[in-house]
């Protein structure tokens, strides 16, 4: 069998190059398979024709985008034509639950009074029905995925666009924090600094699960308030300090006590979750409504068409958070997708996973240096990435992607093909800062790396239109080279 290799593309790369042309290039050049197409903004704009029958059990809905509004459908346009060169067409379906910034760039991120990033136009109508509540009762700048309306959205795009369309598949996504994280680190994003959130979702439907998991609603209010006052505690040290990653905000709680704990801010940090169980229990339920959430997504996928593939994509901060990779569990996702992709890019990881570590460093470990929580986390992970100051530079290295491509195939058993997401040009970090540069030989390196670790395939990000050309021949030229080892019964053995 080839090796599988995704590409994700949005309506404008086809309508800037021409649809035959483009598919052509990706598959000529990139030997790419199986194009990812995002038939919709993470903010609620549809490229394709939307149907109010499959909408009835919801109020959201999407609103047409530009190009959609001049005609060009993005679905019809892509999907008999890849077909008819032999490539798949996946729809990508990112639920990024809009609270981005307008532009989408790592540099120029606007955070509000509270550290939540400033929302965009968001497109999807009804938004602000199906928004979280926090823990002081206040509305929230995203979605609560358990509200059933939110979640019927989801269901609805889904058969919709399956119903509606001869294409393969869909490619879904969800990138966001659960509740201990976005205590702790505030923003999750690559090149933000840290400011404490209050916790989330307090809304009518979460306090039902909550109920019914037996959990005490008093004592997780007045354990995440504990936590956030902990969390704040350290926040504002670093902003006395001076801090960059210090970001600026409004404390939500009234300790202005910016002294270390006696025994340590991690262990104050272990006597909390001592103190309020129910901390933890609430941050699982969050994690496990999102995962029923991913079952029904391939539910309803495969009640349409059973022969249609979901393949879920699980964001690269998996990776390198603590809290976050002990939530998603693969063993777990394995039981409902055909396939998964991990973000691994190897090359803005190093910036990513360095700016990660001054986070954790700063909400955990900040009466320890800043190598010490550098180093806690390398053991944590067993990554060989012992020079931080150079992470940016340097990228996480092949290490990295062996290590964590073998880990993943371990976790599912081999039961469902891994395809590794190899960054190609993605922009990491403020302009002007040193991160590792994305050349030929390090795509090469980095794809024969996932081949021998095991891998079945691999989807080339972030996307399209950020990638040079060159990176994309190399790209294509070691997909080449696998097929033909495959082809002969060879194994990338290391």
């Amino acid at each position: 069998m080839a090796f599988f290799v995704g590409l994700p593309t949005s309506a404008e790369d086809f309508y800037a190059m021409g649809t035959e042309k483009l598919l052509d290039y990706l598959k000529d050049t990139a030997r790419v398979n199986a194009v990812i197409i995002a038939a919709r903004t993470f903010h609620g704009e549809a490229g394709y024709e939307t149907h109010d029958k499959y909408f009835a059990g919801t109020k959201l809905r999407d609103t047409p985008s530009a190009l959609k509004q001049s005609g060009f459908d993005i679905l019809a346009e892509i999907t008999d034509r890849a077909h008819e060169r032999g490539m798949k067409v996946y729809s990508h379906f990112l639920s990024y639950d809009f609270a981005v910034p307008a532009a989408d760039s790592e540099t120029n991120i606007t955070l509000d009074e509270n550290g939540w990033e400033v929302l965009p136009n968001a497109k999807l109508l009804n938004l602000s029905q199906v928004l979280e509540i926090d823990c002081f009762g206040r509305k929230g700048m995203r979605p609560c995925l358990n509200n059933p309306d939110y979640r019927q959205y989801h269901l609805s795009v889904v058969e919709d666009q399956l119903r509606s369309y001869a294409i393969d598949g869909i490619n879904f996504n969800i990138e966001r924090y659960g509740p201990i994280s976005n205590v702790l680190n505030g923003n999750g994003g690559s090149a933000h600094g840290r400011k404490p959130l209050a916790a989330t979702c307090f809304c009518p439907h979460c306090l039902e699960s909550a109920h019914k998991r037996g959990i005490d609603l008093n004592r997780a209010k007045l354990g995440f308030l504990a936590l956030l006052e902990f969390s704040e505690r350290s926040w504002q040290a670093a902003l006395k300090d001076g801090n960059p990653m210090a970001a600026p905000g409004t404390p939500l709680c009234a300790n202005r006590d910016t002294s270390a704990p006696p025994d340590g801010y991690f262990i104050e940090f272990m006597r909390i979750l001592g103190r309020y169980p129910e901390i933890a229990a609430w941050n699982q339920m969050w994690h496990d409504n999102m995962l029923s959430l991913l079952a029904e997504v391939h539910g309803t996928a495969k009640a349409v068409s059973p022969g249609r593939k979901v393949g879920f994509h699980v964001w690269h901060p998996r990776d390198y958070s603590p809290m976050e990779r002990a939530m998603y569990n693969m063993r777990d996702m394995r039981r409902f997708c055909d396939w998964i992709k991990p973000k691994m890019d190897h090359t803005c990881g190093g910036y990513r996973y360095y700016q990660n570590i001054k986070r954790i460093h700063q909400s955990l470990f900040y009466d320890r240096t800043l190598q010490q929580a550098a180093s806690v986390m390398n053991a944590i992970f067993d990554w060989d990435v012992a020079d931080y100051e150079r992470l940016p530079e340097n990228g996480l290295g092949l290490d990295y992607l062996e290590k964590d491509t073998k880990a993943y195939i371990a976790d599912v058993f081999g039961e469902v093909p891994i395809y590794p997401g190899i960054g190609l040009d993605m922009p990491s970090g403020p302009a002007g800062s040193m991160h590792r540069p994305c050349e030929p030989e390090y795509v090469r390196d980095g794809l024969l790396t996932i081949a021998k670790a095991g891998a079945q395939g691999t989807v080339l990000s972030r996307g399209f239109g950020e990638m040079q050309r060159k990176n994309l021949a190399m790209a294509g030229k070691t997909i080449d080279e696998i097929n033909s080892m495959l082809c002969v019964g060879e194994k990338y053995d290391s």
